[in-house]
């Protein structure tokens, strides 16, 4: 993986969930994604995690895929903010999962614009992706974070992120007498 990395320019980045389990997820720096190693162990913790009456109930509303979908979402998100961020925040995945089942329900049942919710557009039982789901609002600032944090390879500080952008930036000297050429 190492040659594959220096080769191409891919650069994995891990988070660990230091306060709990002591795994590693792996990303990818370039995508901001997880890479197919740390999406499966983040849909793994999450099942683990999640309550299985909750499960359950999840089950009846949404298929295993769309499960599968957000919970390595929300499990990022919910590693991200009890290891990295300070002070440290729990969030319960059942729990965000549930809201965004609930959140998913209402815009179905109420929604009148371009043929109704992903149910009645579908014709079936289940909702689809990605016609309902919206992410809570909580979790989408400490989603946007958690990218910040991958993207900069790790950095918590302000200091090491401006370093990291510094490096990436590119500088462009002027000639005292430039002026733009205007077209006229």
């Amino acid at each position: 993986m190492e040659e594959f990395a220096d080769r191409y320019g891919f650069r994995l980045v891990k988070l660990v969930d230091s306060r709990c389990t002591m795994k590693e997820f792996e990303f990818d720096q370039v995508l901001l994604m997880p890479t197919p190693k740390g999406y499966r162990a983040l849909v793994e913790q999450a099942d683990e995690e999640i309550d299985p009456k909750v499960k359950s109930h999840l089950l009846k509303i949404w298929s295993k895929g769309t499960i599968e979908n957000l919970s390595y979402f929300v499990m990022a998100v919910a590693v991200y903010s009890r290891s990295v961020s300070n002070p440290p925040i729990d969030i319960d995945v059942g729990g965000v999962l549930l809201k965004t089942a609930a959140f998913c329900n209402l815009r179905c049942l109420y929604r009148k614009e371009a043929g109704g919710g992903c149910r009645i557009a579908m014709k079936e039982s289940q909702h689809h992706l990605p016609k309902c789901i919206k992410i809570p609002k909580g979790i989408d600032t400490i989603w946007r974070r958690l990218k910040s944090y991958i993207a900069t390879g790790n950095s918590i500080s302000i200091e090491d992120a401006l370093g990291t952008h510094n490096a990436m930036g590119v500088k462009i000297d002027l000639r005292a007498d430039f002026a733009p050429a205007t077209s006229c």
